[in-house]
């Protein structure tokens, strides 16, 4: 599970809530701030329908807030700009009956680099690996010192199977801003995905050591990646402890409820395991975390009615 996915120069926080009408559709909400945590008005939230090409604009207000319901739930390309600021682009997909919350802490431009950045962004956003890598490079040296640019170079690094480079990249970036919380989470994210779960564990809680509230999106998510890490290593009381304290403090959290229901299972509870996938599945439809569930759900009853024939 990723906790960041978005090309940086931003952080990215996602969480799912009930929406409240519109259930056919979805609804999407968030705030944009500055380094140094202050609203930005004045910046421009651009959605495009990927399989349509329709696109909706929307521009955050004096607290930093946008918010538009009654989209259609399918996949967007966002971008996200404001003069003076790097730009940020990534895909999005909404689902029907859930609001989606993403908010951003928008970098100011560099002085120098900017363009190849911005440039950059295109260029992976097109899934143009190569090209963007060597934008980023040329970025970096220009201004070595921005902590997202490395972060995004790793990026392009990891579309480029260059995994080596990439953690190199991250661990730059970590060095350049140490109390940057999205960076630790993100290392230790790409640690998960090369399966270097004794790598991921340090990077991770060190990240959670420097913001621990899980009521904010990202940690609830980076914690319960890292829930997810010690179910992977064996460690299923140290990995039901967290996700317990996930879903303490945010309810029905889609990541640690599909890792209580493993763990469940693992304990050879599978009524309960089936209860807890089955929530994922009804509470967070069309997420990665839902069909994952639906796998499991669909093994279980194939054994309970082999069990019975």
């Amino acid at each position: 599970m990723r906790v960041l996915s978005l090309v940086v120069g931003v952080v990215l926080l996602c969480s799912t809530t009930p929406a409240v009408a519109q259930m056919e559709l979805g609804v999407i909400k968030g705030q944009v701030v500055d380094d140094a945590g202050q609203p930005l008005a004045g910046v421009t939230i651009k959605l495009v329908n990927i399989d349509r090409g329709r696109e909706v604009v929307l521009t955050t207000g004096k607290d930093g807030r946008f918010y538009r319901r009654g989209l259609q739930a399918v996949e967007y390309e966002m971008s996200v700009t404001k003069d003076g600021y790097q730009p940020v682009g990534d895909k999005v997909r909404l689902v029907a009956g859930t609001d989606r919350n993403f908010d951003f802490k928008l970098a100011k431009a560099a002085a120098g680099g900017t363009k190849e950045f911005q440039e950059g962004v295109a260029a992976y956003n097109a899934k143009d690996f190569a090209g963007a890598a060597a934008k980023f490079e040329a970025a970096i040296a220009q201004n070595p010192t921005v902590a997202p640019l490395h972060v995004n170079l790793a990026m392009a690094y990891l579309g480029l199977k260059r995994n080596a480079e990439a953690v190199a990249s991250l661990e730059k970036a970590v060095a350049l801003a140490p109390a940057d919380p999205a960076i630790h989470f993100q290392l230790g994210s790409v640690y998960v995905d090369l399966q270097a779960y004794d790598k991921a564990v340090p990077a991770i809680e060190k990240g959670l050591s420097i913001k621990g509230d899980l009521t904010d999106p990202l940690t609830a998510d980076a914690a319960s990646t890292l829930g997810a890490v010690y179910f992977a290593q064996g460690k299923v009381a140290e990995a039901e402890a967290q996700f317990q304290r996930v879903l303490a403090a945010v309810t029905g959290h889609p990541g640690a409820t599909l890792g209580m229901a493993k763990v469940q299972f693992s304990k050879g509870d599978a009524v309960k395991a089936l209860e807890l996938f089955e929530q994922v599945i009804a509470a967070h439809p069309g997420t990665p975390e839902a069909a994952q569930a639906a796998t499991f759900v669909k093994e279980l009853k194939k054994g309970h009615q082999g069990g019975r024939s």
